[in-house]
């Protein structure tokens, strides 16, 4: 019933596109369900069944490999920590306040709220960091029309930092080594990565969120910005903590919870707070392994390109923080010419580790497919195939 943890690469074509909303599904009803051992089984039984199939196949497309077992272990984490490591009673809408759900349709509200909420926003287990909501005055329409528009531009800008790869050879398998090119470029095409990443992961935040006020089931106060501020990121730790979306924060401190259940671990101290970020950056580098692992296309040489990333931040994370120790043993005080030392850092530091992305995903063939279309070529073919037309000569 269940194979082997690695998988095969040569794999028959299966897209199996209700895998995933199949275990949403499970872990939905599994979260409404009387806490018992009995359901508890049941539920894991089936979530694992589900998601053992995703490896017996292969999608056809590398970005669904890839992503496909990462949203699978996500949902049956989710579940686990919800009613398992948990009972649901402990969590609580903000709008329920003292009123229990009782109904099957507020349960089942209720569950849907939960299951679909990473940050917590709106519940009692909102996590740290979440950038401030719209205010209660945000009228709906005008909430809509400006995430719209937002996703506009991320998309525009997306296209923008995307292009450079469709025109350079990483589009192409085998793409060729990243490190053997000059520095210059291998700094442009890692920050291009990262800015891509950053407008896709926008673009999908605002679409969504503009489609489901719109909708009228959720408010725009249930929409905090996905992202922190830019001004804010002068170090390594403000960037992953402050800055970068909050999504996994929850997941990526239960390994830590359930550490210390079993060995007493003071908070507040140096262990503590070390212990807490190398488990969390080893927990989303497995996260993200898992899914590496599942691309046919890709080799444990490889997937290492993606590991080395992960688990170089909180190595620099230390680092800057004994720094930033030292300097304030030496009477440094918090300036704006610190701070624009600590952006120069970080901006330097990523510049300097995104490569080990760009190696991963252009070895692995995700540069390879064009996840949205392109507006640039688009443009630039229809001026191709009409040469000559009013206007094309002043382009």
């Amino acid at each position: 019933m269940f194979p082997s943890f690695v998988p095969d690469k040569a794999r028959p074509l299966a897209t199996r596109h209700h895998l995933i909303p199949s275990i949403f599904l499970v872990c939905l009803v599994g979260t409404v369900l009387p806490p018992s051992l009995a359901n508890t089984l049941s539920v894991s039984a089936i979530t694992l069944y589900l998601s053992a199939q995703i490896p017996k196949g292969t999608s056809g497309k590398f970005t669904q490999d890839y992503l496909l077992p990462i949203q699978a272990l996500l949902l049956v984490t989710q579940w686990v920590d919800f009613c398992v490591l948990h009972l649901p009673d402990e969590f609580s809408r903000d709008e329920d306040k003292e009123r229990i759900p009782k109904t099957r349709w507020e349960k089942l509200s209720w569950s849907w709220s939960l299951n679909t909420t990473y940050r917590g926003v709106g519940w009692n287990w909102k996590v740290k960091n979440v950038p401030e909501a719209a205010p209660l005055s945000t009228k709906k329409w005008d909430f809509v029309t400006t995430e719209a528009l937002k996703a506009c531009i991320w998309y525009l800008l997306y296209d923008l930092c995307r292009y450079p790869f469709t025109v350079s050879s990483y589009k192409s398998m085998p793409p060729p080594d990243i490190f053997s090119d000059s520095l210059p470029q291998q700094a442009f095409f890692a920050l291009m990565a990262g800015i891509t990443n950053y407008c896709v992961l926008n673009l999908q935040y605002s679409a969504g969120s503009a489609l489901a006020v719109a909708t009228g089931l959720y408010t725009p106060q249930d929409w905090p910005p996905m992202m922190g501020r830019l001004s804010d990121v002068s170090s390594v730790r403000a960037f992953w903590g402050k800055f970068w979306h909050q999504n996994l924060r929850r997941k990526l401190t239960l390994p830590f919870n359930l550490l210390t259940k079993y060995i007493p671990i003071r908070h507040g101290t140096l262990i503590s707070r070390y212990t807490q970020l190398y488990l969390a950056f080893i927990t989303t580098t497995a996260i993200h392994h898992i899914g590496a692992m599942n691309m046919p296309t890709s080799s444990n040489a490889n997937n290492l390109s993606q590991v080395a990333f992960f688990m170089l931040q909180p190595v620099a994370i230390t680092l800057e923080d004994f720094v930033v120790y030292l300097a304030k043993k030496a009477g440094v005080k918090e300036s704006r010419f610190t701070k624009a030392i600590g952006s120069a850092w970080t901006f330097a530091w990523f510049t300097y580790t995104l490569r080990f992305v760009v190696a991963f995903f252009a070895n692995s063939g995700i540069l390879s497919e064009e996840v949205l279309p392109s507006a640039i070529h688009e443009v630039l073919g229809w001026i191709k195939r009409h040469p000559g037309g009013p206007g094309l000569e002043e382009l």
